[in-house]
Protein backbone atom coordinates (compact mmCIF):
# COMPACT_ATOMS: atom_id res chain seq x y z
CA UNK A 1 0.00 0.00 0.00
CA UNK A 2 2.80 2.42 0.92
CA UNK A 3 4.65 1.51 -2.28
CA UNK A 4 1.49 2.17 -4.32
CA UNK A 5 1.00 5.63 -2.74
CA UNK A 6 4.67 6.49 -3.25
CA UNK A 7 4.55 5.57 -6.95
CA UNK A 8 1.43 7.71 -7.43
CA UNK A 9 3.14 10.71 -5.80
CA UNK A 10 6.17 10.26 -8.04
CA UNK A 11 4.02 10.04 -11.16
CA UNK A 12 2.24 13.34 -10.39
CA UNK A 13 5.56 15.16 -10.59
CA UNK A 14 6.65 13.56 -13.87
CA UNK A 15 6.31 14.54 -17.48
CA UNK A 16 5.01 11.95 -19.97
CA UNK A 17 8.56 11.09 -21.09
CA UNK A 18 9.75 10.70 -17.53
CA UNK A 19 6.71 8.54 -16.69
CA UNK A 20 7.45 6.26 -19.65
CA UNK A 21 11.07 5.90 -18.52
CA UNK A 22 9.89 5.23 -14.98
CA UNK A 23 7.50 2.48 -16.18
CA UNK A 24 10.27 0.86 -18.22
CA UNK A 25 12.55 0.89 -15.19
CA UNK A 26 9.87 -0.68 -12.98
CA UNK A 27 9.15 -3.39 -15.57
CA UNK A 28 12.87 -4.13 -15.87
CA UNK A 29 13.01 -4.61 -12.10
CA UNK A 30 10.01 -6.97 -12.07
CA UNK A 31 11.51 -9.40 -14.60
CA UNK A 32 14.48 -10.43 -12.39
CA UNK A 33 12.09 -10.78 -9.44
CA UNK A 34 9.92 -13.18 -11.44
CA UNK A 35 12.99 -15.14 -12.47
CA UNK A 36 14.08 -15.34 -8.83
CA UNK A 37 10.65 -16.68 -7.86
CA UNK A 38 10.86 -19.37 -10.55
CA UNK A 39 14.40 -20.32 -9.51
CA UNK A 40 13.39 -20.45 -5.84
CA UNK A 41 10.66 -22.97 -6.73
CA UNK A 42 13.44 -25.44 -7.56
CA UNK A 43 14.04 -25.94 -3.84
CA UNK A 44 10.69 -27.73 -3.55
CA UNK A 45 12.06 -30.44 -5.88
CA UNK A 46 15.66 -30.44 -4.67
CA UNK A 47 17.22 -33.23 -2.62
CA UNK A 48 18.47 -30.87 0.07
CA UNK A 49 17.29 -29.26 3.28
CA UNK A 50 14.94 -30.61 5.92
CA UNK A 51 11.21 -30.39 6.63
CA UNK A 52 8.97 -30.77 9.67
CA UNK A 53 6.30 -33.43 10.12
CA UNK A 54 3.50 -30.98 9.22
CA UNK A 55 5.29 -30.00 6.01
CA UNK A 56 5.86 -33.69 5.29
CA UNK A 57 2.12 -34.46 5.40
CA UNK A 58 1.28 -31.34 3.36
CA UNK A 59 3.82 -32.24 0.68
CA UNK A 60 2.50 -35.82 0.66
CA UNK A 61 -1.02 -34.50 0.06
CA UNK A 62 0.26 -32.15 -2.65
CA UNK A 63 1.64 -35.19 -4.45
CA UNK A 64 -2.00 -36.12 -5.13
CA UNK A 65 -2.49 -32.73 -6.83
CA UNK A 66 0.60 -33.32 -8.97
CA UNK A 67 -0.87 -36.71 -9.95
CA UNK A 68 -3.94 -35.14 -11.58
CA UNK A 69 -2.37 -34.82 -15.09
CA UNK A 70 -1.30 -38.48 -14.94
CA UNK A 71 -4.79 -39.57 -13.83
CA UNK A 72 -6.41 -37.54 -16.63
CA UNK A 73 -4.06 -39.08 -19.21
CA UNK A 74 -4.75 -42.63 -17.99
CA UNK A 75 -8.53 -42.16 -18.04
CA UNK A 76 -8.33 -40.53 -21.49
CA UNK A 77 -6.28 -43.46 -22.75
CA UNK A 78 -8.69 -46.04 -21.33
CA UNK A 79 -11.66 -44.08 -22.65
CA UNK A 80 -10.23 -43.98 -26.17
CA UNK A 81 -9.56 -47.73 -26.06
CA UNK A 82 -13.10 -48.54 -24.88
CA UNK A 83 -14.63 -46.15 -27.41
CA UNK A 84 -12.76 -47.94 -30.22
CA UNK A 85 -14.77 -51.08 -29.37
CA UNK A 86 -18.10 -49.27 -29.64
CA UNK A 87 -19.84 -49.39 -33.01
CA UNK A 88 -20.89 -45.73 -32.83
CA UNK A 89 -19.53 -42.28 -33.60
CA UNK A 90 -19.74 -39.05 -31.61
CA UNK A 91 -22.63 -37.70 -33.70
CA UNK A 92 -24.89 -40.69 -33.03
CA UNK A 93 -23.86 -40.88 -29.37
CA UNK A 94 -25.47 -37.52 -28.57
CA UNK A 95 -29.04 -38.75 -29.12
CA UNK A 96 -28.67 -42.06 -27.28
CA UNK A 97 -30.64 -42.98 -24.18
CA UNK A 98 -28.97 -44.16 -20.98
CA UNK A 99 -30.16 -47.74 -21.57
CA UNK A 100 -28.69 -47.78 -25.08
CA UNK A 101 -25.34 -46.36 -23.93
CA UNK A 102 -25.17 -48.91 -21.10
CA UNK A 103 -25.85 -51.76 -23.53
CA UNK A 104 -23.13 -50.56 -25.91
CA UNK A 105 -20.71 -50.17 -23.01
CA UNK A 106 -21.43 -53.72 -21.84
CA UNK A 107 -20.84 -55.07 -25.35
CA UNK A 108 -17.50 -53.22 -25.51
CA UNK A 109 -16.52 -54.63 -22.13
CA UNK A 110 -17.33 -58.17 -23.27
CA UNK A 111 -15.24 -57.72 -26.44
CA UNK A 112 -12.28 -56.47 -24.40
CA UNK A 113 -12.60 -59.37 -21.93
CA UNK A 114 -12.74 -61.91 -24.76
CA UNK A 115 -9.63 -60.49 -26.42
CA UNK A 116 -7.75 -60.46 -23.11
CA UNK A 117 -8.66 -64.09 -22.49
CA UNK A 118 -7.58 -65.00 -26.00
CA UNK A 119 -4.17 -63.29 -26.21
CA UNK A 120 -3.42 -62.45 -22.57
CA UNK A 121 -3.57 -59.09 -20.71
CA UNK A 122 0.05 -58.07 -21.38
CA UNK A 123 -0.19 -58.76 -25.11
CA UNK A 124 -3.52 -56.94 -25.27
CA UNK A 125 -2.13 -53.83 -23.57
CA UNK A 126 0.97 -53.84 -25.78
CA UNK A 127 -1.27 -53.86 -28.86
CA UNK A 128 -3.77 -51.24 -27.69
CA UNK A 129 -1.53 -48.68 -25.94
CA UNK A 130 0.29 -46.50 -28.44
CA UNK A 131 3.72 -44.90 -28.01
CA UNK A 132 2.05 -41.50 -27.56
CA UNK A 133 0.14 -42.65 -24.48
CA UNK A 134 3.22 -44.31 -22.99
CA UNK A 135 5.38 -41.19 -23.43
CA UNK A 136 2.63 -38.90 -22.13
CA UNK A 137 2.11 -41.09 -19.05
CA UNK A 138 5.83 -41.20 -18.27
CA UNK A 139 6.26 -37.44 -18.67
CA UNK A 140 3.27 -36.71 -16.41
CA UNK A 141 4.55 -39.18 -13.81
CA UNK A 142 8.12 -37.83 -13.55
CA UNK A 143 7.23 -34.70 -11.48
CA UNK A 144 5.13 -36.82 -9.12
CA UNK A 145 7.90 -39.32 -8.44
CA UNK A 146 10.57 -36.61 -8.20
CA UNK A 147 8.55 -34.51 -5.76
CA UNK A 148 7.62 -37.57 -3.69
CA UNK A 149 11.21 -38.76 -3.42
CA UNK A 150 12.40 -35.24 -2.57
CA UNK A 151 9.77 -35.05 0.18
CA UNK A 152 10.92 -38.39 1.57
CA UNK A 153 14.57 -37.33 1.46
CA UNK A 154 13.95 -34.01 3.19
CA UNK A 155 12.04 -35.67 6.05
CA UNK A 156 14.58 -38.46 6.47
CA UNK A 157 17.31 -35.80 6.52
CA UNK A 158 15.48 -34.03 9.35
CA UNK A 159 15.55 -37.20 11.47
CA UNK A 160 18.91 -38.72 10.46
CA UNK A 161 20.89 -35.77 9.13
CA UNK A 162 24.38 -37.22 9.65
CA UNK A 163 23.37 -40.51 7.98
CA UNK A 164 20.66 -39.10 5.70
CA UNK A 165 21.76 -40.79 2.45
CA UNK A 166 22.08 -44.25 4.01
CA UNK A 167 18.81 -43.80 5.91
CA UNK A 168 17.03 -42.62 2.75
CA UNK A 169 18.19 -45.66 0.78
CA UNK A 170 17.25 -47.98 3.66
CA UNK A 171 13.72 -46.55 3.87
CA UNK A 172 13.28 -46.79 0.09
CA UNK A 173 14.43 -50.41 0.03
CA UNK A 174 12.12 -51.25 2.93
CA UNK A 175 9.11 -49.57 1.26
CA UNK A 176 9.83 -51.20 -2.11
CA UNK A 177 10.24 -54.63 -0.50
CA UNK A 178 6.95 -54.28 1.38
CA UNK A 179 5.13 -53.25 -1.81
CA UNK A 180 6.56 -56.12 -3.85
CA UNK A 181 5.80 -58.72 -1.17
CA UNK A 182 2.28 -57.37 -0.66
CA UNK A 183 1.42 -57.38 -4.37
CA UNK A 184 3.00 -60.72 -5.27
CA UNK A 185 2.15 -62.83 -2.21
CA UNK A 186 -1.46 -63.53 -3.18
CA UNK A 187 -2.26 -63.77 0.52
CA UNK A 188 -4.60 -61.25 2.16
CA UNK A 189 -2.95 -61.64 5.56
CA UNK A 190 0.51 -60.93 4.14
CA UNK A 191 -0.86 -57.98 2.18
CA UNK A 192 -2.38 -56.34 5.26
CA UNK A 193 0.72 -57.01 7.37
CA UNK A 194 2.88 -55.26 4.77
CA UNK A 195 0.36 -52.41 4.55
CA UNK A 196 0.40 -51.93 8.32
CA UNK A 197 4.21 -51.95 8.43
CA UNK A 198 4.29 -49.37 5.63
CA UNK A 199 1.75 -47.25 7.52
CA UNK A 200 3.93 -47.55 10.62
CA UNK A 201 6.96 -46.27 8.69
CA UNK A 202 4.94 -43.31 7.43
CA UNK A 203 3.72 -42.60 10.96
CA UNK A 204 7.29 -42.73 12.27
CA UNK A 205 8.43 -40.18 9.70
CA UNK A 206 5.42 -37.99 10.40
CA UNK A 207 5.41 -37.91 14.22
CA UNK A 208 9.06 -38.36 15.20
CA UNK A 209 10.75 -35.31 16.71
CA UNK A 210 13.61 -33.85 14.69
CA UNK A 211 16.75 -32.56 16.44
CA UNK A 212 16.83 -29.71 13.92
CA UNK A 213 15.21 -26.57 15.26
CA UNK A 214 14.54 -24.62 12.06
CA UNK A 215 13.92 -26.37 8.76
CA UNK A 216 14.97 -24.94 5.41
CA UNK A 217 13.54 -27.46 2.94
Amino acid sequence: MVRYITENNIRREMTSEEETAFDNEQNAMRVPNKLKEIINMRRFFSFSGTISGSTFILRSLFTIVLSIPFIVIVFSMLGSIVFSYMDIDLASAEGMTMAESNAIGEDAGLKIAEEMMEIGPMAWFSQKISTFWIIASIISLIPVLWFGLATYYKRVSALFYSQRVKAFIAFLVAEATLDIVALTSGNNAVYWICALIGLGIFGFLLFSNSPIGEHDG
